[in-house]
């Protein structure tokens, strides 16, 4: 009769005893096995046999245990170059699927090879294998059960399409955005001054000055990252950010983190974004925080400003409107120049412009008393050469230099009187007024002409 039985057959040892191993244990995974067990069997089959057995057809060892399982003659050459073909052959059969790797195979594999003696010697190891293998399982599987349900672990919609930012703070969770004034930067493990400090400064700035503020631990809804909710508060949720200092703000990483990440929205603190509050004396002040203005609490003589200081600090705009002082200068309309031709070109000038116009126009006391001397010399010398009496041109020559002075004067005066108010007297006087000086001895040089002509006519 062919040993290649049904699995309902009890097979039965010389004392009548069943070798078969229970049903429940047929399914058991080959990994099951541990090295006590795997040791026992591979003494049993590694030692090499000539004997083919008449019924089965195939070798009594490993060779023939390789045979029924489906490995290839190129795989069994593997296994016999190894200490222990056996364990080996055992290792590559359970990493196996497709060759079915359980006891109630191997179990088969060793009936049809007639090897009841491996059976017999090793069955109850294998038994207790078993058992150990199905406690293991019932364990991990009670130890580790899922809080929720499997609908919500089975979600479809993909994790990194989650936008985590969109819900925050308990005040987000009706489907509006939650603002606030400030966000306070605090250390939340202190159980010291620091809480007493933020419950206090709460009830004075919510209920007494009516601002809202983001404090951790109160409004931000546990579950999510912690610094990625952090920054996304400071960012674009909080106008300010009230940074409690203390010993303890010290040794807080998410401090130093928030206090990092909105210095760095603000550098500079031209907006004035970050507002320290020293609660307790002594306190080291970070180097990011030495060139910012503090509000000090320690202070019991400035008690009475803290306060009304601190929410004023907070209600301030972030970008208040530029001075009309400087925006005036700015957008200020062209300058017009009265009076005379010669200035009326530069009515459309800059102020920059206009001012090195005025510089060019300026006529001192000295230029026009070397204009008088230069103008009496020359009258002198033209009534030498042409007869006419010195003393009537010298009187017409400084009429006309005293009309010229008079009518630049006006200029003058007109000009910075009305684009620069502020200039001292003196400043004007040392200015040069090489232009006008020039446009004085050209005059001078014509009158000189025409009385060297008619005197040769």
């Amino acid at each position: 009769m062919s040993r290649k039985m049904d699995e309902d057959m009890e097979i039965l040892d010389d004392t009548g005893e069943s070798l078969n191993l229970d049903s429940r244990l047929t399914s058991i995974p080959l990994d099951a096995l541990r090295k006590s067990a795997r040791s026992k069997i591979a003494l049993y089959l590694d030692d090499q046999s000539d004997i083919i057995d008449e019924e089965c057809g195939y070798v009594t060892d490993w060779n023939g245990l390789a045979e029924l399982i489906g490995f290839t003659a190129l795989e069994m050459r593997k296994f016999s170059r190894q200490k222990s073909p056996t364990q080996d052959l055992l290792v590559d059969w359970e990493s196996t699927p497709a060759l079915n790797p359980t006891l109630g195979n191997l179990w088969k594999y060793l009936i049809e090879l007639g090897r009841l003696d491996v059976l017999q010697d090793c069955r109850s190891i294998v038994i207790k294998d078993a058992e150990n293998y199905i406690l293991m399982r019932e364990r991990l599987a009670n130890d580790y059960l899922p809080v929720q349900e499997n609908q919500v672990s089975q979600s479809s919609a993909p994790d990194h399409y989650v936008d985590e930012t969109r819900m925050l703070v308990t005040g987000d969770i009706d489907g509006s955005i939650t603002l606030f004034d400030a966000f306070v930067c605090y250390n939340a493990d202190s159980t010291g001054k620091d809480i007493i400090f933020v419950k206090d400064m709460i009830k004075k700035l919510e209920k007494e000055y009516d601002l809202k503020l983001c404090v951790p631990g109160r409004d931000d809804l546990p579950g999510g990252s912690r610094y990625v909710t952090d920054a996304k508060l400071i960012e674009s949720r909080c106008k300010r950010m009230i940074i409690v200092l203390s010993h303890e703000y010290l040794h807080s990483s998410a401090c130093d983190f928030q206090v990092k990440f909105a210095h760095a929205l603000a550098p500079g603190a031209r907006s004035k974004k970050l507002i320290p509050v020293l609660i307790e004396p002594s306190v080291p002040i970070p180097q990011i925080l030495r060139h910012v203005t503090l509000c000090d609490y320690t202070k019991n003589d400035l008690m009475e400003w803290f306060w009304d200081r601190l929410a004023k600090s907070v209600k301030a705009p972030l970008d208040p409107e530029p001075s009309r002082m400087g925006s005036s200068i700015e957008s200020s309309s062209p300058m017009s120049i009265p009076s005379s031709s010669s200035l009326q070109s530069q009515a459309s000038l800059s102020p920059s412009q206009s001012l090195s116009s005025i510089e060019n126009y300026r006529l001192s006391n000295d230029s026009i008393k070397n204009a008088q001397r230069q103008l009496s010399e020359s009258a002198s010398m033209s009534s030498n050469d042409s007869g006419f009496h010195s003393s009537s041109f010298q009187s017409h020559g400084a009429s006309s230099l005293q009309s010229n002075q008079s009518s630049f004067s006006n200029e003058y005066t007109s000009l910075s009187t009305e684009s620069f108010p502020t200039s001292s007297s003196k400043a004007r006087e040392k200015k040069k007024g090489t232009n006008i000086f020039g446009q004085i001895k050209a005059k001078v040089s014509g009158k000189k002409y025409n009385n060297h002509t008619s005197s040769q006519a």
